[in-house]
């Protein structure tokens, strides 16, 4: 009898640390996620989200983030195999975070994923941010943010206009 409650425990053991381990791995859509402190998710991004700052943080991001990345922020760019942690696919964490998590993130890195605050100016952390948000799918993105559609576009945030981007390659996406 002793046997088999040890048997059950430890299956059960097993089970359990598998599935957190698949829970940790789905919360960061298909990545290993990392958390930024509370206060830099309050952090608010500074630089409205203008076709201009969209588009200068695409040239950012194809330059510096895609060879990780990919070119369509899905986490697959060439280099991503040869790291021991898989890239972030910000295409689909995109509207789900707040703009300060996605820019200390970018400042200070993690592992595999380089400290930009160095090399990058402030300024164009928040151009990438914006240009990261804008990948999302999800419509309402103001609101899975915590902020109303209204409240985001008096931030510079209109996601009923978000501008298009292309793929590094021309096509037009989202």
């Amino acid at each position: 009898m002793k046997k088999i409650y040890i048997t059950t425990l430890t299956i059960f053991a097993l089970n359990s640390t598998a599935f957190a381990g698949v829970g940790g791995f789905m919360h960061g859509h298909g990545d290993q996620h990392w958390e930024s402190p509370a206060s830099a998710k309050k952090v608010k991004n500074p630089v409205n989200s203008t076709r201009r700052s969209v588009n200068k943080g695409e040239v950012l991001f194809m330059n510096s983030c895609a060879s990780c990345h990919g070119v369509k922020a899905n986490g697959d760019g060439p280099l991503a195999k040869g790291l021991n942690t898989e890239p972030t696919n910000l295409r689909a964490m995109s509207g789900m975070h707040p703009d300060g998590d996605f820019a200390w993130k970018i400042a200070n890195g993690n592992g595999a994923m380089p400290a930009w605050k160095d090399s990058i100016k402030q300024k164009d952390i928040w151009n990438l941010v914006n240009y990261i948000q804008s990948l999302s799918p999800n419509k309402n993105t103001a609101a899975s943010m915590g902020h109303s559609a209204d409240e985001h576009s008096m931030m510079g945030h209109d996601i009923r206009t978000a501008p298009k981007h292309n793929d590094g390659y021309g096509h037009q996406s989202i």
